[in-house]
């Protein structure tokens, strides 16, 4: 670039060469008689910037990098300022960054890219033309033409809508043309060829027509049938030729003159009609149908469009339902069972007469209540939270087809129900709502507390004769055999040896009493709940099991020691312990047993496994039932008594497996305080 802002050394590719051509503007060696180069190259600078600097659009030539080498006056105008040196997609469109339609590398690559672009600067038009610039010192440059076809853009955008309003227009008129054509076509028409006009029509619509499975009638204004399918002759039974010869209300069983005229007259007054009909048939039969009239226009004459369809089956099945949903209802309400439905949240929907007498609710009053609140305490009368057990319950109904749970009367007065649940669902699987059907089992469930109770107290009972005995033979049975062993020896010391023998002998017979006896009372009372606790007694027990019958026992225990147990949980789980280690020695078979006896709040749980011959559980219950056996049943009615759970698990030649849960129970403060919220 000189200081007349002109380009200098400009080399231009020419576009017909071979890719690896590149022509340029060199300086020759002038030959004899010629001018020199320098003065031609000089000129021709000269040209070449006054051809751009006249060019009716914007010139520039930028580096690789995007920097302005040169602008023509004409761009230098419209930015405002000379560029030069500063990077073109600043000085062009005002951009931080490279233009997103920037082609740079496609142009140092010697090719030529054109597009039109639409500043974002001026937000105008314009064509571009970028083509690499080749230097005499072998470096390249882009060389960008601009031209400004704002004006051209917007005359053919101008262009384009009035090319689209003249098709709409022409589209439009066309349509117009169409009508007024139509129309005079139906004016045309004679109305003495409405009988031609007809066949004609019945011809090009007979497929339509017999295809149908429903009666389609079109009809004059006087009823007078014009046009029907077949099904219009197989639901009246009559033949193409009668159904010519009658009139539409010809088919009704029972003509009531005022609505027939009252029938038309909307009909003619343009509305559509829809109800249902008896139609005699030829055949004598009364049948229902469900029509749809309308008018049309056939040859400029109004006429009436009837499409029936046969409902004969659908209503007697409707009657037969609404017979049978008669015996449901009276069946639901008669019957002495509650029954009530409630939508997936809780709202009661339906609530059965027997559920509003037991209740004591009014239907108006308890549908759309919450179930909760309403039948079914917050709080049961042991104190247990019903809202959590709700909560799972309508949320996953299908766990609970059948559950007992104590309700609520109107009146505040509880009452035990045993429910039987199901899930309504949609067509989707979506629950729409839940029906409970249940009967009230406050006497039975009286009953059961009452028995269980009876049992506890029996059970206590026991433990209480049990503690008495086993005082009885330790401090009165023991100590009169160790007594008298004591003085049988000193009484006899001095003796001959063979009476001193027989002595001895004595002696053995009465110390084997003497721990028969004291075993019996330690089976019968542990001493060591008092002085060592249950854990260590337990330990104690296991240790001596293990060595009389040769079964290995891994006894362990964890959080137990910590807990201050009432003496009723404690003397029942080591009858719990001591009857499944006794069940092993008499029938199991075993030579290995594992007992854990885990706090794991807010149960106290209980494993116990052995390697023995296993059996049939149910098989077993029932035996044991049958044979007055008490070993399992026992365990079973003492978990029951501490409001556990219990199972057993169990296979022959598989050993056997005893998970108990108890509710956690200790002293404090001199009232029980219990760890459990069990369901």
């Amino acid at each position: 670039m000189d200081t007349q802002n002109r380009l200098k050394h400009l080399a231009l590719p020419a576009k017909e060469y071979p890719p690896d051509y590149r022509g340029r503007l060199a300086v020759e060696t002038p030959a004899a008689g010629h001018r020199p180069a320098r003065d031609v190259l000089k000129e021709r600078d000269l040209q070449l910037s006054a051809i751009i600097q006249a060019f009716d659009g914007f010139v520039y030539v930028s580096t690789k990098d995007y920097r302005v080498e040169f602008m023509n006056q004409r761009l230098i105008q419209r930015t405002g300022y000379d560029g030069t040196g500063h990077r073109c997609y600043k000085v062009l469109h005002n951009l931080d960054e490279v233009c997103p339609w920037c082609c740079n590398d496609r142009i140092f690559k010697g090719e030529t890219v054109r597009w039109e672009i639409k500043s974002p600067k001026d937000q105008r038009w314009y064509y571009v033309i970028d083509t690499p610039l080749f230097r005499r010192d072998g470096t390249i440059s882009k060389f960008g033409m601009i031209v400004d076809i704002h004006e051209r853009k917007e005359a053919e955008q101008e262009l384009e809508r009035h090319r689209r309003n003249l098709e709409e227009r022409v589209r439009s008129r066309t349509r117009d043309l169409t009508l007024i054509n139509e129309h005079l076509l139906n004016e045309i028409e004679d109305r003495k060829k409405i009988e031609k006009t007809l066949r004609e029509s019945q011809e090009r619509h007979r497929i339509i027509f017999d295809g149908s499975r429903d009666a389609i009638f079109i009809s004059a204004a006087d009823g007078a049938i014009l046009i029907f399918n077949r099904s219009a002759s197989q639901l009246t039974g009559y033949g193409p030729d009668e159904l010519k010869r009658l009139k539409l209300f010809d088919l009704y069983a029972r003509v009531d003159p005022e609505r027939h005229s009252d029938y038309f007259k909307r009909i003619w007054s343009g509305q559509s009609i829809s109800g249902e009909a008896r139609i005699a048939r030829k055949d004598g039969r009364t049948i229902y149908t469900e029509f749809s009239s309308r008018k049309i226009v056939i040859a400029g004459k109004a006429c009436a469009h009837t499409i029936a369809r046969d409902v004969t089956a659908r209503k007697k099945s409707e009657a037969a339902l609404r017979r049978s949903e008669a015996k449901y209802r009276e069946l639901v309400q008669n019957t002495n069972s509650i029954i009530i439905r409630y939508d997936p949240l809780g709202h009661i929907t339906f609530f059965n007469e027997y559920a509003r007498r037991f209740f004591g609710f009014p239907e108006k009053e308890i549908i759309g209540r919450n179930i909760l609140g309403s039948i079914i305490p917050w709080r049961s009368s042991a104190g247990r939270d019903y809202r959590s057990l709700m909560m799972d319950f309508l949320k996953y109904p299908e766990r609970y087809p059948t559950n007992e749970i104590e309700n609520v009367r109107r009146n505040g007065s509880r009452a035990w129900i045993a429910w039987t649940n199901k899930p309504v669902r949609d067509k989707t699987g979506r629950i729409n709502e839940i029906l409970s059907v249940g009967i009230d089992v406050t006497q039975r469930k009286q009953a059961q507390d009452q028995v269980q109770s009876l049992t506890h107290q029996l059970i206590k009972a026991q433990e209480n004769e049990r503690l008495k005995i086993s005082r009885d033979l330790h401090d009165h049975i023991a100590q009169d055999l160790s007594t008298l062993k004591i003085s049988l020896e000193t009484l006899f010391k001095d003796q001959p040896a063979a009476i001193t023998s027989k002595v001895s002998q004595l002696s053995g017979l009465l110390q084997r009493s003497i721990a028969s006896v004291r075993d019996m009372a330690y089976d019968l009372r542990p001493p060591g709940l008092d002085q060592l606790g249950l854990v260590r007694t337990l330990y104690l027990y296991c240790e001596d099991f293990s060595k009389s019958n040769g079964v290995e026992i891994d006894f362990a225990a964890a959080g137990v020691d910590e807990l201050d147990l009432e003496y009723e949980t404690e003397i029942n789980i080591y009858r719990l312990i001591q009857e499944a280690l006794n069940n092993i020695k008499r029938h199991a078979g075993a030579d290995r047993a594992t007992i854990r006896l885990v706090a794991s709040s807010p149960d106290i749980v209980i494993r116990i496994k052995d390697n023995g011959k296993g059996f049939d559980v149910n098989d077993r219950r029932r035996r044991a039932l049958k044979e007055k056996r008490m070993g399992l049943q026992s365990m079973v009615e003492r978990v029951g008594l501490l409001g556990g759970k219990i199972n057993i698990q169990s296979r022959p030649a598989k050993g056997t497996y005893i998970l108990i849960e108890i509710p956690l129970k200790e002293k404090a403060s001199g009232f029980q305080e219990e760890h459990s919220d069990r369901r």
